[in-house]
């Protein structure tokens, strides 16, 4: 029996002592608040990467909030994401020291929806109306390219209504505004399917562009490279997971982010953004596509001038 006792308490010493360096372990890791205002599709490597824990193998406590708003007297590092373009113009207007420290998604989650089910094609946006994102969004320039490309000149042969704010563009569309509307997913295939409206194209299916993007200050990304190298690994883990895994699966593991949408309908979205590998594997922007796309929103007239790589993505070369 002493031995029986002995045993016990060397037991509890044991797991005492495990669960204090568990703990001070996780005590010691550092807190990173990755904010959206909103779940969102191109966010699906940081979605996996905290349901299967791979910031915390990488020694990082990631949580994702869900506003843009960070409270002055918090001291967790807070990463945003968004689109490149806001890195981009608040440098070159604002002087704003930002940097983007990784990219999420290389084309765009969203698609151009009509009124009919009928075959689509770019000639027949002659003489109609399409609710969009306002002048500054590459996903307007990128729409504004293509039917440039397709010989329909923008706003003198196809009316672009940029002023609506975000969260009425969809009921200002039902309520019978606009021939089209650009939505992004899930809530295009959500209006699908329930034949609100249907499928015209998919904006973006061109080459590939970098687009959303983990974004931080310039002087927090210099003097923590050990920290963004940590995020990028993580991030790695769960890009290779999304194109090794059913849509099904990935469905069941994110679906809890996205609270208002069925899981069949996620697994559709996914299952075709990595057919057009909506996000990619490295995390790192191809220079030549990233020009690219600041030639778009220049020719948008939205980007007074060019940036170099390097000052966008700083230590990603």
């Amino acid at each position: 029996m002493r031995l029986l006792g002995v045993g016990l308490a060397c037991v509890c010493i044991l797991i005492s002592i495990l669960m204090f360096s568990r703990q001070l372990w996780e005590k010691e890791r550092p807190l990173l608040l990755i904010t959206s205002p909103a779940p969102r599709m191109e966010l699906l490597p940081v979605y996996i990467g905290v349901c299967l824990g791979y910031f915390e193998t990488n020694g990082i406590e990631a949580q994702i909030v869900n506003t843009a708003v960070q409270d002055e007297k918090q001291k967790q590092t807070v990463l945003k994401t968004c689109e490149i373009e806001e890195v981009l113009y608040a440098r070159a207007f604002d002087g704003a020291k930002n940097v983007a420290i990784t990219v999420l998604s290389e084309r765009d989650c969203a698609v151009l929806l009509g009124r009919s089910p009928e075959p689509f094609t770019w000639d027949e946006m002659r003489e109609n109306s399409v609710i969009t994102a306002g002048p500054s969004s590459a996903t307007t320039a990128v729409l504004e390219e293509t039917l440039r490309e397709n010989k329909v000149r923008p706003h003198r042969e196809v009316t672009l209504m940029q002023n609506i704010p975000e969260e009425l563009r969809i009921p200002v569309f039902l309520a019978g505004t606009g021939d089209y509307i650009v939505v992004s997913e899930p809530l295009a295939t959500v209006l699908i399917e329930q034949k609100k409206a249907f499928p015209a194209a998919r904006i973006g299916d061109g080459k590939p562009l970098p687009r959303t993007v983990i974004a931080a200050g310039e002087d927090w990304a210099i003097q923590n490279p050990a920290l963004t190298a940590s995020v990028e690994k993580s991030l790695t883990r769960a890009r290779a997971y999304i194109y090794s895994h059913s849509p099904a699966e990935l469905a069941c593991l994110t679906g809890p982010f996205f609270p208002n949408v069925s899981l069949s309908t996620l697994e559709k979205v996914i299952a075709r953004g990595q057919s057009n590998r909506t996000w990619g594997l490295s995390g790192k922007a191809n220079a030549d596509s990233f020009n690219g796309l600041q030639e778009i929103l220049k020719q948008a007239g939205e980007l007074p001038r060019p940036l170099v790589y390097e000052e966008v993505f700083k230590d990603r070369k």
